[in-house]
């Protein structure tokens, strides 16, 4: 299978989302899982603020073109 030179070489390189991933995991093993917020991966696992929630049900109801 052919794969262009671009793409094996992103293969060959550590991204720098995998590197924070890494040192939150340090960081974890380090300090406690309790006592690291790792927002590496744009997970955060809190609720969305109650006004996100009113504007996302708005927006997604919303039946303009274009909208």
């Amino acid at each position: 299978m052919a794969i262009s030179e671009k793409m094996r070489l992103f293969g060959q390189k550590s991204s720098w989302i995998r590197k924070m991933f890494e040192e939150g995991a340090r960081m974890k093993a380090e300090h406690g899982v309790d006592n690291v917020c790792d927002f590496s991966l744009g997970n955060p696992d809190l609720p969305p603020p109650p006004k996100f929630t009113e504007v996302i049900s708005r927006v997604a109801t919303d039946e303009r073109p274009g909208v």
